[in-house]
């Protein structure tokens, strides 16, 4: 049996230990390696102007390749906010300032990271400089008294 996806209305107060984001998030990463990721790069452009090839690019950087992380070869950890975030870029709906910021600030790192040799960790500091999907999100959070969780 197929494991149950809960999108979405999960916080610090009902979920306070974060493992429920947490296999929400892994839930996620894994269907969207093990599936077609034509559809998904095609809604998510659709919803939001930017050319599939970009989003491309960003699906394969986020889900796809492997990084030296922690000095290893390894793909990116499931993060909740991210796959929330995807999840409103593909669904088109309740699209959040923090969403499109994500979608800027995976492309400029994908672009250092190959254009100018950085490597992940720098190319993500100097992405953050321009483009802050954390400090976007959190502010967001802030603003709406969601204690830290979207």
């Amino acid at each position: 049996m197929a494991e149950k996806i809960i999108y979405g209305a999960l916080s610090d107060k009902n979920d306070p230990d974060g493992s429920r984001r947490q296999k929400h998030a892994q839930i996620f990463y894994s269907a969207r390696r093990n599936s077609k990721k034509e559809p998904f790069v095609k809604r998510i452009a659709e919803n939001t102007g930017m050319n599939e090839k970009s989003v491309s690019k960003i699906f394969d950087h986020v889900f796809i390749d492997k990084h030296e992380i922690y000095g290893e070869l390894r793909n990116f950890d499931p993060s909740y906010d991210m796959a929330e975030s995807f999840r409103r870029l593909y669904e088109g709906k309740n699209i959040l300032p923090h969403d499109f910021i994500l979608l800027k600030h995976e492309r400029l790192e994908l672009e250092l990271m190959k254009r100018y040799g950085y490597s992940q960790s720098e190319a993500h500091i100097l992405a953050s400089i321009k483009h802050n999907y954390t400090e976007t999100l959190r502010n967001y959070e802030k603003e709406r008294g969601l204690n830290g969780k979207t």
